[in-house]
């Protein structure tokens, strides 16, 4: 078996759980003081920034949730306990920024279409408070969203939000030394199709992970190399992949083998493989060439 290594550092839960924590009182804390100095100063820019960023809470409150959740043991109906409703969270979170990013550029279009005049010094500063709070938060996601899309929903909400308190500070800084107040409409714009690029990929792995289909970080076919390096197999087929959690996977797959006799071995190698691939929980169904197997077609029926 050739040797390879994959590392998969998952955080821990008291971990995960005070960042989450951390990073919702931190926007409460923002959302408050944006909504104050918007209305204050006549500021719909702030007004609205506050708007969405308390749609973000919302979406930070829900990835905890489900967090939470996934943890809650299996039981009779639920035989996996609750592990996809970290899946569900992250397509919700997905769902949720999308309707930020069209709030954010619809503001973006009105702003330009009627300007008005904006103090530009509150706004840099309240932006600017924004920008190290959101980006602050953010990094206490960062490493931890390598291993779980929930997480990584987090990480990219905040980020997402951290962008547009930058456009706004550059929009504050051009309408204070310029006057020209239509180019806060154009940063969100600006701002909203970065952050449509930058989160493609969120959404299309929460897509599949809800699908059911092969999770982004697992190459089917370098596995299936790998298996078939394994001494005493022939071929798989019917191979299942798809995401238990946003960081579990699970296998289920019949192998081909020469005879019954070195199946212990057989079935520990290909689990190690597994584990390897960030694959723990696997369903081997051994065949030898004497069965019979429905709809076989080795290989090109996996």
């Amino acid at each position: 078996m050739s040797e390879h290594h994959h590392h998969h550092t998952v955080a821990s839960t008291n971990d995960i759980n005070r960042s989450f924590i951390i990073g919702i009182a931190l926007n409460v804390t923002y959302v408050i003081i944006e909504l104050w100095y918007g209305w204050r100063s006549g500021s719909t820019s702030l007004l609205s920034d506050a708007v969405h960023n308390i749609g973000d809470i919302s979406g930070l409150v829900l990835a905890l949730v489900a967090f939470r959740v996934q943890a809650i043991k299996p039981f009779n109906i639920f035989t996996y306990g609750f592990k996809k409703a970290s899946i569900v969270a992250s397509f919700v979170n997905s769902i949720l920024l999308a309707f930020a990013i069209g709030a954010i550029a619809w503001e973006g279009i009105q702003h330009i279409l009627n300007p008005s005049p904006v103090n530009g010094n509150i706004v840099m500063v309240v932006a600017f408070i924004g920008i190290i709070i959101n980006f602050g938060s953010a990094l206490l996601f960062r490493k931890k969203g390598k291993s779980d899309l929930n997480i990584k929903a987090a990480y990219w909400h905040l980020m997402a939000d951290a962008l547009v308190s930058l456009g706004v500070v550059f929009a504050g800084l051009i309408m204070k030394y310029t006057g020209w107040y239509f180019v806060d409409g154009l940063a969100a714009i600006i701002v909203a199709v970065v952050i449509l690029f930058s989160t493609w990929n969120l959404f299309k792995d929460s897509i599949i992970g809800v699908l059911d289909g092969i999770p982004s970080n697992i190459d089917k076919q370098e596995i299936i190399n790998h298996i078939l390096k394994v001494k005493g197999v022939i071929d798989i087929h019917h191979m299942h992949i798809w995401g238990m959690s946003t960081n579990e996977n699970a296998l289920t797959c019949h192998i081909l083998i020469g005879n019954m006799e070195n199946i212990a071995s057989i079935k520990q190698k290909i689990k190690e493989e597994l584990e390897a691939h960030n694959i723990k929980h696997s369903t081997l169904e051994f065949e030898t060439a004497a069965e019979e197997c429905e709809d076989i077609n080795p290989i090109n029926n996996i």
